[in-house]
């Protein structure tokens, strides 16, 4: 079992933001998290995160947050009122992440390493995998917590895990270059980036047939919905647009220009706001959901890629000079990090892993890269699900299948360069 691995703290709630919207920013190349004080409309706090910062999800209670690092191969907890940050290794170059709705697993693509990683976040250490591909780029979880949807990147396949059981149930085989995914709130439908075609896949969850595929512009990165599921927003990388889907029709209904090649976007609380980051630009556009317009934009770190909105729980004040604890084992953490603010702290860029077989791949009139591996599992098969391979089993953590190589992480890449 990979234990917890205490790696910072800040102090607690430093800037007096007991009980107010936060949003919480990755920037990639920086190795940081920016926050941003929604009400204020400005970063009041940076603080380092491990090398290589890249997605979010939030626990169910607010009071953790998950973050993927690509490099490290790490999954980084951060106590949100305490600021206490804690690392869990996973598997080979981790991208997404999402947490059970009882918040007691967290769940990992393994990007690197063909697999879900699976988190028992009370005992703060990764307990197993589900082989789900070749390479796994994000994973949602239903409202009820029984399935997780895995998107792969190159086989173009949704491996749909019995969260229970710890195996792939079923699989749903759309064209390939898969991004992006999240499961509406009402559980009904899947919504599936899908680069090779340019849309966005909507998914009868009941059935694993596609309903419906929404032209959302080129490189179509990530989704996010409204908190009552009425608005679905993606990101289109190439075109620095966001295009809002009215999820009743399910049809387009806006396109919103925001920052140079967008990735995660995230919505307030109260359905008010919409905060998309964008990697090229360094900034995080603010979008008014009411009237689909861009009213701010906010400067970060350096390739901002993960965003997450929460309402940061009210603490009960305390010493901020007093240690926090580690917010997975409730241990004290010795080492502390003063908190920064504006902008992030450092424009270092990490080095990338090292490279092995990274080759181009052109879908329609762009170029992505993907990781050289046998194309012996990348052929496409028809629509809907269909019974996973012999194999597709929860395996305890030991060993993490290198089905792929990461050079340049497909999170920092840009559409059009060369890079995914």
């Amino acid at each position: 079992m990979a234990p917890v691995v205490p790696v910072s703290a800040a102090s607690a709630d430093p800037a007096g933001l007991s009980g107010r919207e936060l949003i919480y920013v990755t920037n990639y190349a920086a190795g940081t998290i920016s926050v941003i004080d929604d009400a204020a409309g400005r970063v009041v706090r940076t603080f380092r995160v491990g090398d290589s910062p890249g997605r979010i999800a939030v626990g169910p209670d607010g009071r953790r947050l998950y973050v993927t690092d690509f490099v490290a191969g790490k999954l980084s907890v951060i106590d949100t009122a305490t600021g206490a940050v804690a690392a869990i290794p996973v598997g080979k170059a981790p991208i997404g992440v999402a947490v059970s709705p009882d918040g007691r697993r967290a769940y990992v693509a393994d990007f690197g390493g063909g697999s879900l990683s699976v988190v028992d976040v009370a005992a703060g250490t990764l307990i197993g995998a589900v082989d789900t591909g070749i390479t796994p780029v994000d994973v949602t979880v239903s409202p009820d917590g029984r399935r997780a949807y895995v998107t792969d990147f190159l086989s173009g396949s949704v491996a749909v895990v019995d969260t229970t059981a710890g195996t792939v149930a079923g699989t749903i085989t759309l064209s390939g270059g898969l991004w992006g995914a999240q499961v509406s709130p009402d559980g009904r439908r899947l919504y599936v980036a899908e680069l090779q075609r340019s849309v966005v896949n909507v998914i009868d969850t009941a059935t694993g047939e596609p309903t419906a595929g929404l032209d959302t512009g080129k490189s179509p990165r990530f989704v996010t919905f409204s908190p009552d599921g009425a608005r679905a927003y993606v990101s289109s990388a190439y075109l620095d647009t966001v295009s809002v889907i009215d999820t009743a029709a399910p049809q387009v209904v806006a396109v919103i220009g925001v920052g140079g090649s967008p990735r995660d976007l995230a919505v307030t609380s109260d359905g008010s706001r919409l905060y998309v980051a964008n990697l090229v630009s360094d900034t995080v556009s603010v979008v008014d959901t009411a009237t689909n317009t861009v009213v701010d934009t906010i400067a970060v770190g350096d390739q901002p890629v993960g965003v997450a909105a929460i309402r940061h729980p009210a603490t009960s004040g305390g010493d901020p000079s007093s240690r926090p604890t580690d917010p997975v084992t409730g241990r004290s953490l010795t080492t502390a990090i003063a908190p920064t603010h504006g902008t992030a702290a450092t424009g270092q860029r990490h080095p990338p892993a090292a490279a092995e077989q990274v080759r181009s791949i052109q879908h329609s009139t762009h170029s992505l890269t993907a990781i050289g591996v046998s194309s012996s599992r990348c052929t496409p098969g028809s629509r809907g699900v269909r019974r996973p391979a012999s194999g597709s089993r929860f395996r305890p953590h030991g060993r993490c299948r290198s089905a792929a190589a990461a050079g340049r992480s497909p999170l920092a890449g840009r559409p059009g360069r060369g890079r995914a």
